[in-house]
């Protein structure tokens, strides 16, 4: 974190506190009186060709250093993923153990609501398979009712005949 507050410290435009602003003004003065003093003293040009050059060469300092800075964050943020997937992974894992061995409180309500349905459909279907027995009983009942009166009748006009 240093190394990288420093690297952004060194960013042209970037000021931080009001230290470093004054210490970076002063510095431009300093820096815009010795281009003064070297303009005067060399005539031929060749001074702003160094300056490009040097300006080039620290170019591909801070690309570099920048570089590596997001390679740096650019693992990091992989790191951090990394490490909140196997969070998030061992937090499912440890409600689905709650849930399979039925502690889970969210679970746990519905599945009571579950076994009750469960327990009040299966009273309904032993009373109607008790009620539909004894229909079946009162049918058989009245069928043999029926044939016991046929015969006594038939049995009555065959005497009379």
């Amino acid at each position: 974190d240093e190394q990288m507050c420093g690297n952004f410290r060194n960013m042209p435009g970037v000021k931080h506190s009001r230290d470093d602003s004054e210490n970076e003004d002063a510095e431009q003065d300093s820096d815009t009186d010795r281009s003064t003093e070297d303009d005067f003293a060399s005539s031929d040009g060749s001074e702003s060709e160094e300056s490009s050059e040097l300006d080039e060469q620290e170019c591909d300092d801070r690309r570099v250093i920048y570089s590596t800075d997001v390679l740096d964050l650019e693992r990091q943020f992989a790191l951090l993923r990394e490490q909140l997937y196997k969070e998030r992974l061992s937090q499912v894992e440890q409600r689905l153990c709650t849930v399979r061995s039925e502690e889970a409180n969210e679970y746990l309500t519905p599945l009571d609501q579950l076994n009750e349905a469960y327990s009040v459909r299966l009273e309904v279907a032993e009373i109607t398979k008790k009620l539909k027995i004894k229909n079946i009983r009162n049918k058989y009942e009245a069928e043999v009712l029926a044939a016991q009166q046929n015969y006594e009748q038939n049995e009555k006009v065959l005497l009379v005949c």
